[in-house]
């Protein structure tokens, strides 16, 4: 296997940490090569963490040199995510006659995602929106949710006075948190005071930094210090608690692929707000919104204010059913290790 990082304390890559444990689970013997520096914390013996040099010359060198080293002793290559690590490792896979499978979630077509689909055997995908380039090589596996960790409360929601509601992701222009703290100023504008937005998440480049400045800087001229919290990066471990003490889940997101973040805050039973169109098909339509539409957008929070406990209560069981059918981890490691039988 071939990733970014594995570190269940990451808030980007913690999610991998349990999709590690879970393929070595089904495996004899795990090796997982890591772009980046990791963490192996708890995980099995028959896991081998093999993490690459920080030079970027010498993490390729060592990349190929790991992958060929590593060949004769396998049955196959899982790389996750970036296509660079398809690419890279080509031809030595194909030499040995091992088969590669490619996951990627991502809406955009690039010469790397073109390359890549050209050199792997089978490319996985979470939904046909997360990959757009026609390839009789793709399978739609849905995401890998752990349903074992992101799951509801069994006792009755306590009544609260204010509606909350949180967004989970990268500090990101393309994920239009504009519209989010200007809905809840439109709201306070018709005395609606008591929704409450917390915003989980950091820039993960410098140009973003200033982009989050920018929102805080919005929010103080708004004045809804008291409603608009940024929170920073929380571990992927710790986001069932903020689920679950949210109303409801906000992802403006503009990629076209299922979200993450979406997914786990319904498999804990949240009602979600996206304006994604991969979830199109998987939400009732008064859960999906438009992108740079606030005014819309305020709107449907109230409706979600106002929604009867008995639609509430139906919609979660909806959410979290959705989830555990189709994008639960335990059915996607199953799919990944069959790409190899």
């Amino acid at each position: 296997m071939i990733t970014r990082k594995v570190d269940i304390n990451d808030s980007r890559m913690g999610f991998f940490y349990q999709w590690v444990r879970a393929i070595g689970e089904k495996v004899e013997k795990l090796y997982v090569i890591t772009w980046q520096k990791s963490d192996r914390g708890e995980l099995p013996a028959n896991i081998e963490i093999i993490n690459l040099p920080q030079n970027k010359l010498l993490k390729i060198i060592s990349l190929r040199f790991n992958t060929l080293r590593l060949l004769p002793k396998i049955d196959g290559i899982f790389c996750h995510m970036n296509p660079e690590y398809t690419i890279l490792i080509a031809p030595l896979p194909k030499i040995f006659g091992k088969k590669v499978v490619s996951w990627y979630t991502h809406s955009a077509v690039s010469f790397r995602s073109r390359l890549m689909e050209k050199l792997t055997d089978r490319i996985l995908t979470a939904s046909k929106e997360s990959f757009l380039l026609p390839s009789k090589k793709v399978l739609v596996t849905g995401h890998g949710i752990d349903t074992k960790n992101f799951f509801p409360i069994d006792s009755a929601e306590p009544l609260k006075d204010n509606f909350d509601l949180l967004s989970v992701g990268r500090i990101s222009p393309t994920k239009d948190y504009e519209s989010m703290i200007k809905a809840v100023n439109i709201l306070s504008d018709q005395n609606i005071k008591n929704v409450r937005l917390k915003i989980i998440g950091e820039p993960a480049l410098p140009e973003q930094q200033v982009y989050l400045d920018s929102l805080k800087q919005m929010v103080k001229v708004m004045k809804l210090e008291n409603q608009v919290e940024f929170l920073g990066s929380v571990q992927n471990i710790s986001l069932r608690k903020y689920f679950l003490d949210a109303d409801a889940v906000i992802n403006l997101s503009g990629t076209g692929s299922l979200d993450k973040a979406v997914l786990e805050a319904m498999a804990c039973g949240r009602l979600v707000l996206t304006s994604n169109i991969a979830f199109k098909l998987i939400l009732p339509p008064e859960l999906m919104v438009e992108q740079n539409q606030p005014k819309a957008l305020a709107e449907r929070i109230e409706f979600l204010i106002n929604l009867s406990g008995e639609k509430k209560r139906q919609w979660q069981n909806q959410l979290r059913q959705e989830v555990v059918n189709n994008h639960n981890l335990d059915n996607l490691i199953k799919k990944i290790i069959e790409q190899f039988s």
